[in-house]
This record gives structure tokens, sequence and C-alpha cells, in this order.
């Protein structure tokens, strides 16, 4: 009799519960916290769409924080893989976390979708094998972004990449510099640091892209760093213009780097072509009812800070729900887990998001196929920068 009772116990851990849905949130939320929360209010206000509720059950949203540690991480999915609600991972800012983990996750048919973190290899697998989407950008169109940008439209005469000793800075050298070899332009360096660096590896580094006679730099980094460093170049009162990667507006780096060393700098960085300033139509009332529901995180004009992660997170939150709504319910929390990535792939559409409209965004993953898992495209970015009340907005090319 025990023996059978523990056969149903066991049989029954290995279903989902018949009223609810988990979708866990893996981020930082400790040292970048600004893109975290802004990545769940998108999140939380596309399930609001649906009143949190698909297929008959709730959808419960589950915060965890990794702390940008890659180990903590790594628990949390092995913590997903054990929960019989569990359904999805969305995950954070940082790309290594998951370069760590990519094949953990693939191998064992974790879907995780991916609002920010941008390293280039996260939705390319080797095989066939691939439960990564990505609706942010992609860093082999980052380069595409930034390097022409720097070479074509600001003339730069030499260019420095500033990368950050990682997964996601060797991802970058490899996109840019082949950007920059497209384009016949070879007059640039590369220079690595490592996390968390000094004031004097700062002033280290700005002094090495003076000797190089750096007219323009690439950071690639995230915003703790990315504070150091260009406060250390603006002490050495260089002639750089500072293009970014959009790393420095998932943390508190507005606040810490005052207006004088970000336009002496002439600081523009990538963002998704999209404005709270500027919405109109059905995005206009679709933002206004967000604010409203939302209002503590947004500031008086209707801003709310880490911006990319909000407006990626509320669209990919519509995929997923369109997804979600097209597996069969009554089966194994693992059958219903490889249901939705099969369901992420055979999206139609048209989904309205606030970025764009969607059709077919995702396809069927092969190695041939290495675009299949991106939602978005090049044309979908634009250049920006902080104007003088820390609000991100488009940077015209006149502005400085």
């Amino acid at each position: 009799m025990f023996l059978r009772v523990l056969a149903l116990l066991c049989s029954l851990s290995g279903m989902a519960s018949a009223d609810i849905y988990k979708v866990y949130l893996d981020a930082d939320r400790t040292s970048n916290y600004a893109s975290a929360r802004s990545i769940e209010i998108g999140i939380l206000a596309a399930f609001d769409e649906v009143d949190r509720v698909v297929n008959g059950r709730e959808i419960e949203f589950v915060p965890l924080d990794h702390r940008a540690n890659s180990k903590r991480s790594k628990r949390h999915l092995q913590q997903f893989l054990d929960d019989p609600q569990a359904i999805a991972v969305v995950g954070g800012l940082h790309s290594p976390p998951y370069l760590s983990s990519k094949d953990y996750v693939n191998e064992n048919g974790i879907p995780l979708l991916l609002p920010w973190s941008a390293a280039a290899p996260l939705t390319r697998a080797q095989t066939s094998k691939n439960s990564i989407f990505r609706l942010s950008l992609d860093d082999a169109k980052a380069a595409k972004i930034l390097v022409p940008q720097a070479v074509t439209q600001d003339k730069c005469q030499h260019i420095t990449l500033i990368l950050w000793r990682s997964g996601w800075g060797e991802s970058n050298e490899r996109t840019m510099t082949a950007e920059m070899k497209s384009l016949g332009f070879n007059r640039y360096n590369i220079r690595y640091f490592e996390g968390n660096l000094g004031e004097a590896d700062a002033l280290s580094l700005a002094n090495a892209l003076d000797v190089a006679g750096s007219d323009c730099a690439i950071y690639v980094g995230n915003a703790k760093d990315a504070s150091v460093i260009f406060t250390a170049l603006h002490k050495t009162d260089m002639k750089t213009r500072m293009l970014s990667h959009w790393g420095i507006t998932g943390g508190d780096f507005e606040e810490d780097i005052p207006v004088e060393v970000r336009d002496g700098l002439q600081l523009r960085f990538i963002q998704p072509c999209f404005s709270f300033e500027t919405p109109a139509g059905s995005s206009g009332a679709r933002l206004k009812q967000i604010v409203k529901t939302y209002g503590k995180d947004f500031d008086d004009s209707g801003y709310l800070r880490a911006p990319a992660g909000f407006f990626h997170g509320y669209d990919l939150g519509l995929l997923f729900i369109e997804a979600l709504r097209n597996i069969e319910d009554e089966a194994d929390i693992s059958t219903q887990r490889a249901m939705l990535i099969k369901a992420l792939t055979n999206i139609e559409g048209p989904i309205d998001g606030l970025l764009r409209r969607y059709e077919f965004p995702f396809s069927e993953y092969a190695v041939q196929n290495p675009e299949a898992h991106e939602a978005l495209e090049v044309g979908d970015f634009c250049m920006a920068r902080f104007d003088n009340e820390d609000r991100i907005v488009t940077a015209k090319s006149d502005h400085f």
C-alpha cells in the first residue's frame, strides 16, 4: 500500500497544478535593480492584458535575484526544473549567467525568454536543440548600429573598443571588428577591463586611449564600471566621443554621472526606437493605462528608468501569452514546456506590441538558420542619450 501511495505522489509531482502557471524572473535585483524592475513591469503589464489568466490558469510571477552571479542563476534554473508549476524563465540584464548555462538550458528544455541579455551566441546553439528566445538587442546587430555610427556618421579617425572581460565582451570584439573590417576601417585598438575596476585602473585605461590617439570609443560593459571609466576619461580632458552599448542604462549610471561628464563625452547609446514622449494610437492608450497601474514606478512625466527592459518585456510577454494559448495544458510539465518551445516558433500574428507588429517573430531553429530565435531587427533600434533630467531620449545627430 505504501509503495502504491508513493508511486502516486511521484506521478503527481510531474504534473502541473490545474490552476496556476509560474513564470520565473532571473535577474540582478541588487546592483541593477532598475533593469530588473523595468522588465518585471513590462511582463506583468502584458499579463494584465489577459487578467493574468491563460487556459483557465492564473499566471504567477516569481522574481528571483541572481545578484549578477552565474552560480546563483544556475541554481534558479535548477529550482525551475524542480517546480511542477513552472512553465518559463525570463532572463535579466546580464549575458554571462546564460552563456555559462546555455547548454544546461537547451539540454533540459527550459523555455528561456530574454528581454535584455544581448550576447550574440545565446540564441545560437550548435545543435537543433534550442529553447532560448530573444526579443532584445542581438550583439550581432549591435555592431551594425554602433560601428557604422562611429565610422560613417561620426567620421571617427581612430576607435578604441573598451570591453568588459567576459563572454559578452569577447562576443562584441568578434562582431565589431568584423563590422569595421567590412567597412574597410582598420584604425582601431582593443582594451579589455576587469569588472569592478578602481579609479587608478580607469585612469590608466584613459591614458592608453590618449596614447593611441583615439577620438572615439565604443564601450561594452555595465553601469557601475562605466561610471568609473567615463569619469576618468572626463578628468583627462580628452576629446573622446563615447558610443556605448545599452548596458549602462540598467543601473544607476545617470544618477552617478553628472550631465557635464556625459555631454563632455558626447555620450550616445543604443535603445529600442520607441519614446515615452511620442506614443500614438493604441500604444498611447496602453501606456496610459500601464502608468496608471504601476504609477509609483513612473515619474510625473510618465517616464520609467531602464525603459528598454519595459518595452521588450511587454512585447515578449504578449508573444509568450500567444504561445501559451496553443499548448495542451493537461500534459505533464516537461511536455508542456516542450510544447511551449514549439508554439513560440509557430506564432503567426499579427500581434501589435509597443515596438512593432509581430508576424512570425520566431521560427524553427537550425544551425543554418541562426536568426530563428531573434524577434527584432537592426531597424528596431536607434541611438539615444540622457537629457538634462536624466531621461533617455532619441539622440539627434546635431545635438552636440
